[in-house]
């Protein structure tokens, strides 16, 4: 009996080894884990986050609406959709007042009218910026130039081929003619050549003209006589004399 009494105690303090032995396993197991928690939370965020964050970040959670924040109704008012709309319209008014002020109505019918071409002194380059005239029509308005001394009258464009009234009137108001600068010829001294290159005299009527001041002189010479003499017509007189001198 005695030795079963033993047994008993040594077998009750085996088993509270045990139990103590098996709580300190847990515990210690228990602890393991609690620590690599806290460092797992600790690397996922090292930063710690403050409470104005904290309130930002649950306030964009739930739709902008911050916890226990009163709504100010100065700021409530400012931003209603009819003083938005208000201060708006407003700020527009202003800027268009502005550019009334600011801005001057040009006429560009006007403006076109005012730059005109002179045709005696015109080149290619002025020419060909009139609406109807390319460089095709440009070095035929140049060459017939040529040929007459210079232009008396913008209408004589129309005596080229293929300027017809409907193009001249493209152009008709933006060209002009300086008669002073038509080169003339002195009629009793050109050459019967020289008369016949003016498209208005041609060649018959060059050695016409020069025979008649062969026999009358140079003193009797003149346009009038030439149309009494019935070498050439009183239409062509009107237009010789700013050729001729």
């Amino acid at each position: 009996m005695k030795r079963r009494g033993e047994m008993s105690r040594s077998y009750a303090r085996g088993m509270t080894i045990l139990i103590f032995f098996i709580l300190a396993v847990q515990t210690a197991i228990f602890t393991i884990k609690s620590y690599e928690q806290t460092q797992i939370s600790t690397t996922r965020d090292p930063v710690p986050v403050s409470q104005t964050e904290a309130v930002e970040e649950n306030r964009s959670e739930r739709g902008g609406k911050a916890i226990n924040q009163k709504p100010d109704k100065k700021s409530k008012a400012s931003i209603k959709p009819d003083n938005f709309h208000a201060a708006k319209d407003d700020n527009n008014a202003k800027e268009e007042g502005v550019i009334r002020e600011t801005y001057v109505p040009v006429d560009i019918k006007a403006i076109r009218s005012d730059i005109r071409i002179e045709l005696n002194s015109a080149d290619s380059a002025e020419l060909v910026s009139l609406p109807g005239i390319g460089p095709f029509y440009a070095a035929k308005i140049l060459d017939y130039r040529r040929r007459l001394g210079g232009f008396a009258f913008k209408e004589q464009l129309m005596e080229i081929y293929g300027v017809d009234n409907e193009r001249f009137a493209l152009f008709k108001d933006r060209v002009w003619a300086d008669t002073t600068k038509i080169k003339r010829l002195r009629f009793s001294e050109a050459s019967q050549d020289e008369l016949s290159a003016n498209p208005y005299i041609g060649a018959y009527t060059a050695r016409a003209i020069v025979k008649y001041r062969e026999v009358e002189g140079s003193s009797g010479f003149n346009l009038a006589s030439l149309v009494a003499n019935r070498i050439i017509k009183a239409e062509l007189e009107k237009i010789l004399k700013y050729y001729l001198e």
